[in-house]
C-alpha cells in the first residue's frame, strides 16, 4: 500500500482574511505576521467596497483598522454587519492609542489585533479566532482517540460500541457523541453502525468554516441511536489535499457540537497526524490484543509517535480480545509498552459476530454480555473526566480592551 496516498499536505495558504485600512503598512506588518495562517488583501476603509470584496473572496476574518478614523472604521463595521451579519470582524490598531481600542468596543467588536506588539501575537490570536468561529460558548465536548498499530485489534468494534453507549447514557438527557470513523480498512465502523455516511471526513475540512449547528444537525449522518458519524472518503487520495492542522481544527470546532467525540485511528499510517489528535484529545487510548506481534507493532507505533512529538506518556493501553488461556497477560504488555492499562476487554468474536450479521452492534443486542459489560468503566470514565484538550477563546484583545477601558475609567 503506498503510504503517500495518506500524506496530509500543508497548503501555502489556508485561509484569506481581508483588511480594511488606508494606511498601506497596516496591511503589510498584517500580511506579514499572518503569513502562515493566510493571505491577507487589503481595501479601503470604506463600507461598500469591503462589504464587495467580501462577498467576492468569503474570508475567514475581517479586520478593520481603527488606529486613524475611528468614526469611518465604526460605519464601515456597521455596514459589514448589515450585509455579512456571520462575518468575525476583528480591530487592528495599538494599545497606545487607547482611543482606538474603545471605539472599536463601542461599535460592538470584541476581538483586537495590536499592531505594536510582536507579530506572534497577531498570529496566536487569529489562529486561536479561527478555530472558536462559530462556536457556543457553553460547551466544550471531549476528543477520545483510539489508537491500533495494525488491522484486527478490534479498534472499529470498539469504536462503533463506545460511541452509541456514550449516546444512550440514561443519566445525561443532553447527550451527544459523535463517531469519526478513519480507521483502516475504511468505513469499518459506518458498517458496523450499518449507516450510510454523506459527508465524508475530507468534505468536512473542507467546509470548516461553514460548520455551525444547521451544517452539523442536517448535513452529518446519524445512526438510529443518535450518534453522528463521518468517515474516510472512497479515494483515500483525497487526503493529499488537506492540511494536518486543519483536520485537527476540525475536531476542535466539532466540541462546541458534541459532548463526545470518538475518533477511531485504527491502522491510520500518518503518524503526524495521529500524534496532533493525541496531543488535542483528552484521551488516548492504544488498542492491542496478546499476540506477540501485535505488541511489537504497538512499539513500534510509539516509537514513531514520539518521534513525530507526541505526548506518548498520556496513552493508555486497552488489551483487547483477551483470552486467559493465551498465556500472555495485560500487565505484561503494558509493561513491555510503558503505558497504564485502562480496560480489559473480554474475547467475545462469536458474539460480536453474531449481531454484525444482524447489521446491530453487540452492544444494541447483548446488553449483559461480558464485552458489553467491560465497557462500562470505560464509559463511565469518559463521562467524568475533565476535558484537558480545551482550546481558549482568544481572550488576549478581549483582555487588552477590559485593561484599557479600567485605566480610562481610573483616569476620569
Amino acid at each position: 500500500m503506498n503510504a503517500r496516498t495518506y500524506s496530509l499536505a500543508e497548503p501555502a495558504v489556508t485561509d484569506h482574511f481581508v483588511c480594511a485600512s488606508s494606511l498601506a503598512e497596516h496591511v503589510h506588518w498584517l500580511s506579514q505576521s499572518l503569513v502562515s495562517a493566510g493571505a491577507v488583501e487589503g481595501v479601503p476603509l470604506d463600507g461598500a467596497a469591503l462589504s464587495q470584496r467580501i462577498g467576492v473572496l468569503n474570508p475567514a476574518l475581517v479586520f478593520i483598522d481603527f488606529s486613524g478614523d475611528c468614526a469611518a472604521a465604526s460605519t464601515v463595521v456597521a455596514a459589514v454587519r448589515v450585509a455579512h451579519p456571520g462575518v468575525p470582524v476583528v480591530a487592528l490598531g495599538s494599545l497606545a492609542q487607547p482611543e482606538g481600542a474603545l471605539a472599536a468596543l463601542r461599535a460592538g467588536v470584541r476581538d483586537f489585533v495590536d499592531f505594536s506588539a510582536p507579530a506572534d501575537e497577531a498570529l496566536r490570536i487569529t489562529r486561536v479566532l479561527l478555530d472558536n468561529v462559530g462556536e457556543p460558548a457553553n460547551r466544550h465536548g471531549k476528543v477520545t482517540a483510539l489508537l491500533g498499530a495494525r488491522a484486527g485489534m478490534g479498534v472499529s468494534t470498539l469504536a462503533a460500541n463506545l460511541s452509541v453507549l456514550m449516546q444512550r447514557r440514561p443519566a445525561d438527557p443532553a447527550r451527544t457523541a459523535a463517531l469519526l470513523d478513519l480507521g483502516l480498512p475504511a468505513g469499518d465502523g459506518a458498517l458496523f453502525l450499518n449507516t450510510r455516511c454523506e459527508l465524508h471526513f475530507v468534505e468536512a475540512v473542507r467546509n470548516l468554516r461553514r460548520i455551525d449547528r444547521t451544517f452539523v444537525t442536517t448535513a452529518l449522518a446519524r445512526h438510529s441511536s443518535g450518534v453522528a458519524l463521518t468517515t474516510l472518503p472512497p479515494n483515500l487520495a483525497e487526503l493529499r489535499d488537506v492540511a494536518t492542522a486543519s483536520c485537527a481544527a476540525l475536531l476542535n470546532r466539532l466540541r462546541a457540537f458534541f459532548d463526545h467525540q470518538i475518533v477511531d485511528l485504527g491502522g491510520f499510517p500518518n503518524r503526524e497526524f495521529i500524534a496532533q489528535v493525541v496531543n488535542l484529545a483528552d484521551e488516548a487510548w492504544l488498542v492491542c490484543d496478546q499476540g506477540v506481534a501485535s505488541v511489537v507493532s504497538a512499539v513500534e507505533m510509539l516509537d514513531g509517535l514520539r518521534e513525530a512529538g507526541a505526548a506518548t506518556d498520556r496513552i493508555r493501553l486497552v488489551v483487547n480480545q483477551f483470552d486467559a488461556e493465551l498465556g500472555l497477560m495485560p500487565a505484561q504488555i503494558a509493561e513491555r509498552l510503558d503505558l497504564s492499562l485502562v480496560a480489559t476487554l473480554p474475547s467475545r468474536r462469536v458474539s460480536i459476530g453474531h449481531a454484525a450479521n444482524q447489521g446491530k452492534l453487540i452492544a444494541e443486542v447483548a446488553e449483559r454480555d461480558p464485552y458489553v459489560r467491560a465497557l462500562g468503566p470505560l464509559v463511565e470514565r469518559l463521562a467524568g473526566a475533565p476535558a484537558s484538550g480545551a482550546t481558549q477563546r482568544a481572550a488576549g484583545g478581549l483582555s487588552a480592551l477590559r485593561r484599557i477601558i479600567q485605566s480610562s475609567t481610573k483616569r476620569s
